[in-house]
């Protein structure tokens, strides 16, 4: 199982209550196919950046999960469905898992090459 940070942005006009229940389903959804949810946090109702289907704001939910690949599509696939969602994203969590960022040999300066490029 790998972990994996998911945001979805959902319809301001979702209200409270028809909230926590879409954040349950989704947790739901994880729970059933095995996986485990670390984390879910309502970040609220916030301004986007820029119009979506002709809202400026929208709810955040944010959840930290670990599942099967199989599990990742199923989310994937009724996130994609769900008319109340906006937007959302899943990426892998690098840093829960232990992984290092990888590193280009050939691109990568030293710390003395960096030092006479500023001096």
């Amino acid at each position: 199982m790998r972990n994996y940070e998911c945001t979805i942005i959902v319809s301001p006009a979702v209200g409270d209550d028809e909230l926590k229940n879409v954040a349950k389903k989704y947790a739901k959804v994880i729970a059933s196919g095995g996986g485990e949810l670390t984390k879910l946090e309502n970040w609220g109702k916030r301004r986007l950046a820029y119009e979506i289907d002709h809202n400026d704001e929208a709810h955040y939910l944010f959840y930290k999960l670990r599942c099967e690949n199989s599990v990742l599509h199923e989310l994937n696939r009724m996130l994609r469905l769900d008319e109340m969602i906006l937007r959302h994203m899943v990426v892998k969590d690098s840093i829960a898992t232990g992984e290092e960022p990888k590193i280009d040999s050939e691109t990568a300066l030293s710390a003395e090459e960096v030092e006479k490029e500023e001096g």
